[in-house]
């Protein structure tokens, strides 16, 4: 059973296993890139070593994190798919964030470098690699299918942009304006829902505002500010929903309406700037009850792991497309 353990953007997933990860251990194979400023590993899942027609590329948020973590008892990973749901004619891929392992011990440590890289532009670019260096050296891929996830999904929609190669993406619990919006939405909500006074929210938003104004005028990964670095922020403040109006491929968007990292209101802004501008491309999917992690919270208080649900969903939606 896969048990969701949410930290700031996206969930971690324990499963039962050996303390020591390797990735064919897992069922994948690995592969790496090397440039001036970066060494790009990512692993392609293919246990049966089945020849492949189709390419699936999933792009997590922002947690700096090896994808498996040793921990004791063993093991947690930040990829929340269920390997046996995709179809096996897809080549599933994972990338490795800048500077991390496969996997390491529960007590690692972030990289150097981490908040220096860890921007919008240098995402879509190890992504973008990534999927010519398949095309080039191992197979090319009939569809070739990018799901972001939290973060990710900044990443996909702008990838999508830059890669026409891509003909299908998912974009799962994410907004279509900025990440710093978020803050503010919530902030409103705590005052809708009681949870603090109208005068407390505009003491809290104000004092956002301020916050901003000093990550735009130094935008510098030096400094932190609720878990990211001023230049993440930063970086990340370029409206999805901007990128997803440029395309004309198939988009399939998922949210849960009980996200607490991502506001439902920020993710309503697609659907309705698609219709507004006449774009038929769009099939955008409302979870009730769902979390971040698409983990459904039901009215007496117990939590079930619906993300295999939305797996399945998105499966059906990309062989109807």
């Amino acid at each position: 059973m896969k048990k969701h353990l949410l930290f700031l953007f996206f969930g971690i997933i324990h499963i039962a296993g050996s303390a020591q990860i390797n990735p064919s251990e897992k069922g994948f194979q690995t592969y790496q890139i090397k440039t001036i400023n970066d060494t790009i590993n990512f692993y392609i899942y293919n246990p049966k070593s089945i020849i492949k027609k189709h390419l699936f590329i999933h792009i997590d948020g922002s947690y700096p994190a090896p994808l498996w973590i040793e921990t004791n008892p063993c093991c947690a990973t930040l990829d929340p798919f269920n390997y046996d749901l995709i179809p096996e004619q897809y080549a599933y891929v994972v990338i490795s964030k800048h500077g991390f392992p496969f996997s390491g011990k529960e007590n690692f440590k972030t990289p150097k470098n981490f908040w220096k890289k860890n921007t919008l532009d240098f995402r879509v670019s190890r992504a973008n690699q990534v999927i010519k260096y398949i095309q080039k050296n191992i197979f090319e891929p009939e569809e070739i299918v990018v799901v972001g996830t939290s973060q990710g999904t900044d990443i996909a929609a702008k990838l999508a942009t830059i890669n026409k190669d891509i003909t299908k993406i998912g974009f799962w619990a994410g907004g279509g304006l900025p990440q710093l919006m978020e803050f503010i939405m919530f902030a409103r909500k705590d005052a809708i829902a009681g949870k603090i006074t109208e005068v407390e929210a505009t003491k809290r938003i104000d004092s956002l505002l301020v916050q901003f104004e000093k990550m735009f005028d130094n935008p510098t990964p030096e400094k932190m500010w609720d878990g990211n670095s001023y230049l993440s922020y930063v970086s990340f403040s370029e409206p999805p929903v901007a990128n997803l109006l440029k395309l004309d491929i198939p988009i399939y968007v998922a949210i849960g309406t009980k996200d607490e990292n991502v506001a439902a209101e920020n993710s309503y802004i697609i659907p309705v700037e698609f219709i507004r501008n006449r774009k038929k491309n769009l099939t955008f999917r409302q979870f009730p009850n769902y979390d971040h992690g698409f983990v459904e919270k039901t009215v007496k208080g117990k939590k079930i792991d619906r993300f295999d649900r939305v797996t399945k969903d998105f499966i059906k939606w990309l062989n109807e497309n």
